[in-house]
């Protein structure tokens, strides 16, 4: 019996969420990707990341988002990625629907020294 090949961090027995750290720890992704990569809707990401988010910090280590910006007017949504992680539908400066997804990433724990 001949497996394929999975990617590093996409084990068949790993939880979502042992996934998602995986891959927030190996480079930065953007909201979509992860969505399509895990298969979760909307609020399950959001939920998932919250429960990372947690987890990173008891571990030393930090979750960073890069807020979501408008592509018309450059306008970057940095109050709302405390409170929501999807992109927002419109930019409240120019009203327009051409939003980069918020990018995620775990940092590893600063070295002291």
């Amino acid at each position: 019996m001949v497996r394929d090949e999975e990617p590093p961090g996409m084990g068949a027995r790993r939880t979502v969420r042992q996934q998602l750290r995986a891959l927030l720890l190996r480079e930065p992704i953007a909201f979509a990707t992860l969505r399509d990569l895990l298969g979760l809707t909307v609020r399950g990401l959001e939920d998932e990341l919250r429960h990372v988010e947690r987890s990173a910090r008891a571990a030393g280590e930090r979750l960073v988002i890069e807020p979501p910006r408008c592509r018309s007017c450059g306008y970057a949504f940095r109050d709302r990625a405390a409170r929501h992680l999807h992109p927002p539908a419109r930019c409240p400066q120019c009203r327009g629907e051409r939003i980069d997804d918020p990018v995620f990433r775990i940092e590893p724990p600063r070295k002291r020294g």
